[in-house]
């Protein structure tokens, strides 16, 4: 019985010391300093966002330097807890099913189902103490013909207006456009924040913004390398994927020179992807690989947010080749022959590495907007010879699409890829 009672009193105990750390909700508002530059505010000090749209690795988040998350929705409350009890905040998004997913905007009914279901949802997350801005809706302007959606971003945002004072609204759009921005100002005015995706039109868009006539502040809601929307194609239609060397790169120069240098309207910004997913390629978008490694991509961010690259550094892949041929052309190859790949890669401070190829049939998919996406199997395929910077092998007998990728990794598993297309005709 007495058993019974201590562990009763543990749980109640247990109870009470959540809800007290639980109880003290940030304060976040967007001001202007003294210099006339908007900045975001988190209990009365400055807050700038070093971020990443991530869902796990928070250790590694957090020892890189960075300092908040951003989700996509609200169906893993988990997310937020894990957040919080590393230190991090959370841009947390409601999500606004767009168009493109079948959503009719002049369905009454579905409107106000979503629109009653998401303003519950606020209540259950306004006082967290890891929530640091709502993110009403991601990229409902993808493919979209109905403007009544701007109807259902207002009355969410003005719903939060009225009953959480404490943290700002922002509404994400794809890539940065006159109309859209017409009508964000015009039809959202309770809307502090604009979030922007973008990938090769960051190299413009604060300059858009303001020749938009943008008078708010923005924060890049999701940024990277260029995306496969974005690449070349094959004859055959296989979208093009730089080796990882020269996206990393990319990835610093528009930190450095694009977000960072911002100081007027820019609160920070979300690097993608803290992870992996299937997008054209499996390692596209991701800074992780299928088996959690971490890529040359976390080094950057490393150095971005901190000044600092880390003592143990990936290997990087800088260039690949197949048959002589560089990773910007056709590659055509005859069935059952043999051929050639070759890869250059900088080893940074790793005395050894360890070098892998695999390959994949071609993964073509016409989804957009970070939709769902389906990674295909490997294959078996005969090397005849390999070393460090060289694989020889046979190419498949049967014809068709395929992409021949290289991995590199050292003892701690940091890994750089890189990937080439191929047609078998």
């Amino acid at each position: 019985m007495e058993r019974n009672i201590n562990i009763l009193f543990f749980l109640v105990i247990n109870f009470i010391s959540t809800i007290t750390s639980y109880s003290q909700v940030s304060r976040v508002e967007v001001t202007t300093n003294s210099s006339g530059n908007f900045e975001l505010h988190r209990n009365g000090i400055p807050y700038y966002i070093k971020g990443a749209g991530a869902k796990d690795h928070f250790d590694l988040l957090v020892n890189s330097g960075a300092n908040s998350i951003r989700v996509w929705s609200t169906n893993n409350k988990s997310l937020l807890d894990s957040a919080y009890n590393h230190g991090l905040t959370v841009t947390l998004g409601l999500h606004v099913r767009p168009e493109r997913s079948g959503m009719d905007y002049n369905d009454e009914y579905a409107v106000k189902g979503q629109i009653e279901f998401l303003k519950n949802e606020v209540l259950k997350y306004k006082d967290h103490p890891a929530l640091l801005v709502w993110g009403i809706g991601n990229e409902v302007d993808l493919k979209y013909s109905n403007f009544k959606v701007w109807e259902t971003i207002e009355i969410l945002a003005k719903f939060i207006k009225e009953v959480d004072p404490n943290h700002p609204t922002m509404t994400v759009i794809a890539g940065v456009d006159p109309s859209k921005v017409f009508y964000i100002k015009k039809y959202c005015p309770s809307i502090d924040i604009l979030g922007i995706n973008v990938y090769g039109s960051i190299e413009k868009a604060g300059i858009n913004l303001r020749k938009f006539n943008w008078d708010k502040p923005y924060i890049v809601s999701e940024w990277g390398v260029n995306g496969p929307f974005e690449a070349r194609k094959t004859s055959w239609k296989a979208k093009i994927e730089p080796p990882n060397g020269l996206k990393a790169d990319q990835r610093q120069r528009r930190y450095k020179d694009l977000i960072e240098k911002d100081k007027e309207i820019c609160l920070g910004s979300y690097c993608f992807l803290w992870g992996q997913k299937q997008e054209s390629t499996a390692t596209w978008h991701g800074m992780f690989l299928s088996n959690g490694n971490p890529t040359e991509a976390v080094d950057v961010m490393q150095f971005c947010w901190t000044g600092k690259w880390p003592e143990s550094r990936a290997p990087s892949i800088k260039d690949i080749s197949l048959e002589n041929v560089g990773w910007k052309k056709d590659h055509i190859l005859a069935p059952s022959t043999q051929a050639t790949l070759k890869i250059e890669f900088s080893k940074y401070n790793n005395t050894e590495v360890i070098v892998e190829y695999v390959l994949y049939p071609e993964a073509f998919s016409d989804k957009i907007g970070g939709d769902i996406q389906k990674s295909p199997d490997p294959l078996n395929f005969e090397i005849l010879n390999q070393n460090d910077n060289e694989l020889t092998f046979v190419t498949p007998k049967s014809k068709g699409a395929y992409r021949m990728f290289a991995f590199v990794k050292n003892k701690r598993g940091q890994s750089s890829v890189a990937n080439i297309p191929f047609l078998v005709k």
